[in-house]
């Protein structure tokens, strides 16, 4: 981004408090994070409100501040009704007039993974710019798009919701040419009906795909392969061998320490040899190349570019910790019945004894009972021991891991004490939970050291 200030409030239609000549020449929704030239947008939150930092924002080197009542400060301010929506029209006008073409990505499991994935894949071939870690909200997108690298071909973005009508929003931002669907899953039930709404949320984003771009499915998951018929232009699909464009095939797992596989269908055969573990793993990759390669990507580069591949921060990173004797597997940043029962299956494979750290999974809905006994049951066939952290439908998690050692606490903190005590040399340990429980206070205790 590289527009005036003047020229901001112009464009948004604002009231202008001080100097409108100042270049902007980048944008921050958290005063932390705020570089010199930055545009610092004031959103309002549930617990702190941005209009309070932008002192510190400024400080720091902002430029100016998008604020919807003025604030005490040096720097030019635009005043604005709404300084959320006004974000997002800043970052609709930069997609508008901008060359590179987006790549979205969303589903209720797999985006994050999947798209450092493509990232990886497309810049063998491309220059290209992505959404860091998880930024794909209703303010972290329209941030990351605003803050773009020059001269990329590429912009892989990943997309995602909790309310139907946020897609919505976020495609008209977007207007993706490539649309990669993961799966749909039972999570954020307390906000919808049933999983068929959340299939009907997630489709939100295909209207806004352009009438030229393409649409890629994974096949395995009715629901959504049912959104072909969404689309009238160029669909690819993976996952169902013989019937798609690319599928799985020898597959072989050793354990933690890696898998091979074969990708194969009409768009290519690709023999991978990789460090991450896990069916659910090689499947995300199995998207992207699809993907990937569909838009030109060599299909000799992905076997390579696949071997340097690792797993994304706290997605199912293994930590071999020799000084303790332990390996812990980080899956703490977030979770749902469906990937906690595939990494799950992942640690039941695995030589030593076996210890299941598993947060409480938020935002299920009148179905989280029934869905916490069927990751305890999957747990007691899996682990030798199950830690279940948080309240009441973590306790039920705990009680249906009938027949093996259960433990119950509260908090992460909690769990860290008892794990202190409780491991010992040889155990392989997996945490995983809601990002609301905050596991990776476990993580980082363990890996700090047992006392």
């Amino acid at each position: 981004m590289r527009r005036s200030v003047a020229e901001l409030a112009k464009l948004l239609e604002a009231r202008l408090e001080g100097e409108g000549g100042r270049r902007v020449t980048g944008l921050a929704i958290d005063s932390r994070a705020v570089r010199p030239g930055d545009l610092f947008v004031a959103l309002p939150g549930e617990r702190v409100d941005g209009h309070d930092f932008v002192p510190q924002a400024v400080s720091a080197g902002a430029a100016a501040a998008l604020v919807s009542r003025t604030v005490a400060t040096q720097a030019p301010q635009l005043v604005v009704p709404d300084t959320l929506a006004a974000l997002q029209r800043l970052a609709r006008d930069e997609r508008a007039g901008a060359a590179y073409r987006l790549a979205a990505i969303t589903g209720s499991i797999g985006k994050t993974t999947t798209k450092e994935f493509l990232v990886a894949l497309l810049a063998t071939t491309y220059p290209v710019g992505f959404t860091s870690g998880s930024r794909n909200s209703q303010a972290g997108f329209p941030a990351e798009l605003c803050n773009r690298p020059e001269g990329i071909a590429w912009m892989v973005a990943e997309l995602g919701m909790n309310h139907a009508g946020e897609l919505d929003r976020l495609g008209a931002i977007a207007e993706p040419d490539a649309l990669l669907y993961t799966l749909v899953a039972p999570v954020h039930l307390e906000f919808f009906a049933d999983v068929d709404s959340i299939a009907e949320a997630k489709a939100e984003l295909i209207p806004h795909l352009r009438r030229d771009g393409l649409l890629v499915l994974n096949a395995a998951d009715l629901r959504v392969a049912g959104f072909a018929a969404r689309f009238g232009g160029n669909v690819l699909r993976y996952g169902v061998p013989g019937e798609s464009d690319l599928w799985l095939e020898e597959y072989s797992e050793n354990s933690l320490m890696g898998s091979a596989f074969r990708l194969a269908g009409p768009l290519g055969t690709l023999e991978v040899a990789w460090s991450l573990p896990g069916h659910h793993q090689a499947e995300n990759l199995l998207a992207a190349a699809t993907l990937a390669l569909a838009v030109g990507v060599d299909p000799a580069a992905i076997g390579p570019c696949a071997a340097r591949l690792h797993a994304a921060p706290r997605r199912g990173e293994v930590h071999v910790l020799p000084a303790i004797g332990i390996t812990v597997v980080d899956d703490s940043y977030n979770s749902s019945p469906q990937a906690a029962a595939a990494v799950l299956g992942l640690l039941a494979g695995t030589p030593g004894r076996r210890v299941a750290v598993l947060g409480e999974m938020l935002e299920l809905g009148p179905a989280s009972p029934a869905l916490h006994r069927g990751v305890g049951q999957a747990a007691a066939t899996a682990a030798n021991v199950v830690v279940a952290i948080g309240g009441e439908r973590a306790a039920e998690l705990a009680r249906a891991a009938d027949g093996i050692e259960t433990h119950h606490v509260a908090t992460a903190s909690e769990a860290l004490d008892l794990l202190r005590g409780l491991l010992r040399p040889g155990d392989v340990v997996l945490v995983k939970g809601s990002r609301g429980i905050g596991l990776e206070l476990v993580v980082d205790g363990l890996r700090a050291g047992v006392r």
